[in-house]
């Protein structure tokens, strides 16, 4: 298996782990916030929000500028 491959593989079990929790807070198992909850609760200041302009602008630059 070539490192692309492994790279690949970890994301893609770590994207499932992320649908699983996401799930299952929705659901309301465990204890866990739903993710909208959380987003709402980041939203909900000034600095959350740059914050969160600040993750979308760096996940947008090292993801998609290909």
């Amino acid at each position: 298996m070539t490192v692309r491959g492994l790279v690949i593989g970890a994301y893609a079990v770590l994207a499932l782990a992320a649908v699983v929790l996401g799930l299952t807070g929705r659901a309301g198992r465990l204890g866990l916030v739903p993710v909208a909850a959380v987003v709402d609760g980041v939203r909900g200041s000034r600095v959350g929000r740059l914050l969160a302009v600040a993750v979308w602008a760096w996940l947008g630059w090292h993801l998609l500028a290909r």
